[in-house]
């Protein structure tokens, strides 16, 4: 489904800024599934288990998990599983040597002549790791970034962070926290779930056991469902509290009241507070058509509590075309009541 313009315009407006835990509706195909559970009475569909970062949700068993992305302790984390036509130490070599051209064709800042500052090996993490040390930004000659791959095994994993300084002590710190993040982070298989008495904060193929410290986002999303829904998750740590009346059903209401999105006929199905997994949130679900297109727009969005690992900003949102509406408010309250944590000892 393509949303048109105007209608994509009031989306943003409402969701751009409260992004966390995101559930969207369009149609297309993905990649992965966890558990599956039985259909239940009353039409309510199969549901299939996600962890994600510090939380699980359920959605449709149809649907398909196409891409997520984890922010950890100021370092980015991409998992990818190694293919299996190519021996593994082929196909590690040539990830390495792809990054390494990528790095290679970024422009240095002035005065350096090369953007690598250096390469090495990382004995003792996984079962093989290296890294690359370069400048990440051509405006700032003392900005460094290191991309370090390592062979985990059933997965490859991408751990990259960066520094704003180049100097001795802040690339020792950025070496200790790659070091931390990749000795704590551990490989899964589909559907299993770590010992609760962990910190775990779970990505697409492997989980890492570390409490929240700071610089915390995991996204996802999932596509593929017959009713062209498309689901979207993301969780992010906030530092500062949120303003009253700033919050979802506010946002609502200021477009609605100031006409903002214009050429857009507004309907709310439901504006309220509901509380989730004992997080009060708002919940929005509305109506949208701009004389060309019918959309139909689901969000619930927790705002956070600051510097937070347990409470983190949430929305979960769900656009879709018109149609089905109960079929589809069926699944939809499916997918919050199911969010639940996965955080810190004895959940």
């Amino acid at each position: 489904m393509t949303i048109s313009a105007t209608l994509r315009r009031a989306l943003l407006f409402l969701l751009i800024t409260p992004i966390v835990t995101l559930l969207a509706c369009t149609s297309s195909e993905g990649t992965q599934k966890k558990s599956t559970q039985p259909t239940t009475d009353k039409g309510v569909p199969r549901m299939t288990t996600y962890p994600i970062g510090r939380f699980a949700i359920d959605v449709p068993a149809e649907m398909k998990l196409v891409h997520q992305w984890q922010r950890l302790r100021y370092a980015e984390i991409e998992e990818f599983a190694w293919p299996g036509s190519v021996p593994r130490e082929r196909a590690r070599d040539e990830a390495w040597k792809r990054r390494l051209a990528e790095i290679g064709k970024l422009t240095p800042p002035k005065g350096k002549e090369r953007v690598i500052i250096e390469t090495r090996d990382f004995p003792g993490l996984g079962d093989w790791a290296r890294g690359v040390f370069y400048y990440g930004n051509y405006m700032m000659v003392n900005e460094g970034k290191w991309s370090v791959l390592l062979d985990y095994g059933n997965a490859g994993v991408w751990i990259e962070t960066r520094s704003a300084i180049i100097e001795t002590e802040n690339i020792n710190k950025m070496l200790r926290n790659i070091n931390n993040i990749a000795t704590s982070y551990t490989t899964r298989r589909f559907g299993e779930l770590k010992p609760s008495s962990g910190y775990w904060f779970y990505t697409k193929h492997g989980a890492l056991d570390l409490p929240y410290l700071r610089q915390e986002t995991a996204a996802a999303r999932f596509e593929g469902h017959p009713l062209g829904l498309e689901i979207d998750i993301e969780t992010t740590e906030i530092h500062k509290e949120e303003a009253e009346n700033h919050g979802l059903i506010g946002r609502t209401t200021a477009v609605i009241v100031t006409g903002y999105a214009a050429g857009i006929d507004i309907k709310r199905i439901r504006s309220r507070t509901r509380v989730v997994t004992g997080l009060k949130g708002d919940e929005e679900v509305d109506r949208m058509d701009d004389g060309t297109r019918s959309v139909l727009s689901f969000a619930w969005r927790f705002a956070g509590r600051k510097d937070s690992g347990e409470h983190p900003k949430i929305l979960i949102t769900m656009e879709c075309a018109d149609g089905h509406l109960e079929e589809k408010l069926q699944i939809w309250d499916a997918v919050l009541n199911s969010l639940k944590p996965m955080y810190g000892p004895g959940r």
